[in-house]
């Protein structure tokens, strides 16, 4: 999947799985995308664990969402959805790879 406006390259869902898996993984188990299960003892989260939530987060993109209102969704996601009360990883760093990531895109 793939979200793109006016003529834009799209962000890729696989790039937000990357930027995921990196910055903000609020479960905080490595993902596939980044380790493998022989590297870890242990089976890593399937790479597409969060992909609700980031095709979520493409549709705000598109919609111009600001990053308040993206920060505000993923905290609903870690408090709400996934019960997490101390959620691993960077909601901030994320949304600004996510931003760094769209503005990419737009200029390409």
């Amino acid at each position: 999947m793939s979200v793109a406006t006016d003529g834009k390259r799209p962000i890729q869902l696989k790039e937000l799985r990357i930027l995921c898996a990196r910055l903000w993984n609020p479960i905080g188990i490595p993902m596939e995308n980044v380790a493998t299960s022989s590297q870890l003892g242990f089976h890593p989260l399937p790479e597409d664990e969060y992909d609700t939530y980031l095709q979520q987060v493409m549709r705000l993109i598109v919609e111009d969402a600001s990053a308040r209102q993206i920060s505000d969704y993923l905290g609903k996601v870690e408090s709400e959805y996934l019960m997490l009360s101390s959620p691993a990883g960077s909601k901030d760093a994320f949304i600004s790879a996510v931003f760094r990531l769209a503005k990419r895109t737009s200029t390409q």
